[in-house]
């Protein structure tokens, strides 16, 4: 058998190994994180406007989420919770992308303003309850917790961190835009009923208090006119130098997936590598080869 058969029957069997999806453990780089998310109603101002994608903050923080997803290493883990009032509800323990991003996709496209189980938003005690979380479950998971960062009612005590900074590693995440806008309003089946009056807000404070925290934290708002919020930046920034956690506005899936494979918060865990590509690049140049000396001896 002359050697350009005996290339050809090569190139095929390196072509049909490809078909079996070989796969091989090898060393690389993952990551492992924790999503919360914010879903009181502040979330649902419109201060977005990228092209194709929502405006509203909850819409833009969960596809946001979704292509950031999109974009880690097979290997990696995503766990998915949301934030109201003080404290944080898991809904999936971390899962791996790759095997399960269908999964990861429905859920994240459930997530709904209507899920939260109390009125108020009390931001440090949120994220500090996230924190204490993770500490619990496993610490070297990283943390992104995504929020506005208004606190509903505001509060003039600030309650400090009692956790060791740092040893929880990730993201603050600020979602929305710096100058004030009007809050939507909606009826229980998301139909827009117009916008929140401050009058509303303190009467949502009031009958949304848990015992703990209360209206006599709160600035007084002025009776008339409409309520406004945007993303407090500078409260953020105070959490994430007490927690130890980063800060990154949220402006653009883009950025947040770059944020998100930053070196600092890889692992490197041996997992099993779909390598197709090195019997169909064999397969390639063999092909190639054999074009190439008939072309010459003709």
């Amino acid at each position: 058998m002359n050697w350009r058969l005996w290339g050809l029957a090569v190139a095929c069997l390196a072509a049909l190994s490809t078909l079996v999806v070989p796969r091989f453990p090898l060393p690389r780089e993952a990551y492992r994180y924790v999503f919360v998310i914010d879903i009181t109603q502040s979330m649902n101002a419109q201060d977005y406007h990228v092209e194709n994608m929502p405006t509203d903050r909850l819409g833009f923080a969960k596809e946001s989420i979704k292509q950031a997803i999109r974009d880690l290493p097979c290997g990696s883990e995503v766990g998915l919770g949301l934030f109201t009032t003080q404290s944080t509800q898991l809904l999936f323990e971390p899962m791996e992308v790759c095997e399960h991003l269908a999964a990861i996709d429905e859920t994240l496209s459930h997530v709904d303003w209507r899920m939260a189980w109390a009125a108020n938003s009390l931001i440090a005690q949120g994220l500090f309850s996230a924190l204490r979380n993770l500490t619990e479950r496993d610490s070297s998971l990283r943390l992104v917790f995504l929020t506005d960062g208004q606190d509903a009612p505001a509060q003039t005590f600030k309650r400090g961190f009692d956790g060791r900074p740092g040893e929880v590693a990730g993201l603050i995440v600020g979602v929305g835009g710096t100058q004030p806008t009007l809050l939507p309003k909606y009826d229980r089946e998301n139909h827009m009923i117009g916008y929140w009056e401050n009058a509303d807000v303190d009467a949502a404070a009031v009958s949304g208090g848990d015992g703990e925290e209360g209206k006599g934290d709160a600035p007084a708002l002025p009776w008339e006119g409409h309520y406004q919020t945007k993303l407090d930046e500078t409260r953020l920034l105070e959490l994430s130098a007490a927690t130890g956690l980063r800060y990154h506005r949220l402006v653009s899936p883009k950025l947040l997936s770059k944020q998100l494979q930053s070196a600092d918060f890889a692992e490197y865990r041996v997992g099993l590598a779909d390598v197709r590509w090195l019997p169909a690049l064999l397969a390639l140049l063999l092909l190639l080869g054999i074009h190439w000396r008939r072309r010459r001896s003709a």
